[in-house]
């Protein structure tokens, strides 16, 4: 009779663990996917970045070779 009532009593722990793991196994999960789209983000402002220093070059060499026939 004990045996039975401890059994159950192990039966329902190990529930308890099983459901801890799997909310834990969704929370890494929706972590590992934030973690992608902030890589991909970065990514697409490292490109933005890339672009924009180009320009920045370009508007630099602008305003000094305006600057040669204003001085």
């Amino acid at each position: 009779m004990f045996t039975k009532s401890f059994q159950t009593r192990i039966e329902e722990a190990n529930k308890v663990f099983v459901s801890a793991i799997e909310k834990l196994k969704s929370v890494h999960a929706d972590i590992t996917n934030q973690i992608t789209n902030n890589n991909s983000q970065i990514e697409m402002l490292k490109e933005d970045n890339a672009s924009l220093d180009t320009m920045k070059v370009k508007t630099e060499k602008q305003i000094e070779e305006i600057g040669r026939f204003i001085c």
